[in-house]
């Protein structure tokens, strides 16, 4: 599968392989390996905190859940996790906005685009009722260098909606809700 069809499948089921909202970290850790650690959000708790599992970054609550997935696509190459334990697959990250779209019409998928003053766009779909999945492309490759012909991806995730109260691990122990 190539990234385009990756994000085409992100866009439409919100969900790169196991990583999907909801999903646990232990399942996530049988099934790719152990994600590295990158630490709390917020230097006063320590849930929800940062994990990375090649180019994603994964938010997860203090029970243990992933509330929200990102990839930058800003380097050359992204690194996506799977098929095997411990395993990644790299890919070029050059994605238009056009090859995105068209693979996402392919698959039914279709989102709302929004226009920013400041050289970005955002097109968004919403895969399930509490949860949102976001591409954000840029005109230009560099912040002061010329306009392209197509827009680039520069980042992909998803976010949850509606979480609430956390009872998992680490709840009541001074971390907070998650």
């Amino acid at each position: 599968m190539t990234l385009t069809e990756e994000l085409a499948q992100l866009a439409a089921v919100g969900a790169l392989g196991v990583l999907r909202p909801e999903a646990r970290l232990a399942d996530i850790a049988a099934e790719y390996g152990e994600p590295e650690d990158l630490g709390p959000v917020s230097q006063r708790r320590r849930w929800p905190r940062r994990f990375g599992v090649g180019s994603v970054e994964l938010l997860v609550c203090e029970c243990r859940t992933l509330r929200s997935l990102t990839l930058s696509l800003a380097s050359d190459e992204v690194t996506l996790p799977g098929p095997g334990h411990g395993q990644l697959r790299r890919f070029g990250s050059h994605v238009t906005e056009s090859a995105l779209v068209s693979a996402m019409h392919s698959m039914c998928c279709h989102g709302k685009s929004r226009e920013y003053d400041f050289g970005q766009r955002d097109l968004e779909t919403a895969p399930a009722e509490h949860v949102r999945v976001c591409f954000a492309f840029v005109d230009r490759e560099t912040y002061d260098g010329p306009p392209l012909e197509e827009w680039i991806l520069a980042k992909a995730g998803f976010w949850t909606l509606g979480h609430g109260e956390c009872s998992g691990p680490g709840a009541g122990d001074g971390a907070g809700r998650g």
